[in-house]
């Protein structure tokens, strides 16, 4: 079944980068949005993100889900060890980040964090708040050039069948809608 995807207004769109492990954190305290200097990806959808002039948002381990203005220090929170004081950390700042019914889709960048992990916690979130997700990315930024040319293709209404033609690494793309 080639799923219809979009079209949903920029102003409704939310692009979501996942965080990065210490090694790629400063090591004094900055704001979200270059807190991960190492974290490329982070640097990718946040440019897309600018370019495009919709909202984006950061998911981290530590803090939850941060807008980039936010001031973040080093954490080491990786999901395996903190696996509840994540998910409650989530349950908890994404309702509050992005609201309920304001944003129609999110775009998440999951590059080379334990994807199926996050989207364990976060997909009934976002669910609970009206929010469809569609998720791709492969560790070592394989697609994340692809992150403009994705959000554009939602904007414009697109189906799953384009976006798997749009990208490299297909395999990695899912889509969630919101109910």
């Amino acid at each position: 079944m080639n799923t219809r995807i979009g079209p949903v207004a920029i102003n409704r769109l939310v692009l979501c980068s996942a965080d990065a492990s210490p090694d790629s954190q400063r090591s004094q305290q900055d704001k979200a949005e270059y807190f991960f200097p190492d974290g490329r990806w982070v640097g990718a959808v946040r440019n897309a993100s600018h370019d495009l002039g919709c909202r984006f948002v950061i998911l981290t381990t530590g803090y939850g889900l941060v807008n980039p203005d936010d001031l973040l220090a080093r954490y080491d929170k990786h999901i395996d060890k903190y696996r509840d004081y994540i998910a409650e950390k989530w349950r908890w700042t994404v309702p509050r980040v992005l609201g309920v019914r304001q944003y129609d889709m999110m775009v998440f960048y999951s590059g080379g964090c334990p994807r199926d992990k996050y989207l364990e916690i976060l997909r009934p979130i976002l669910r609970s708040i009206g929010i469809a997700l569609i998720t791709f990315g492969k560790p070592n930024m394989y697609d994340a050039g692809k992150i403009k040319q994705v959000a554009k293709m939602i904007v414009n209404a697109t189906s799953l069948n384009d976006l798997k033609e749009a990208l490299k690494y297909p395999e990695r793309l899912e889509f969630y809608p919101a109910s």
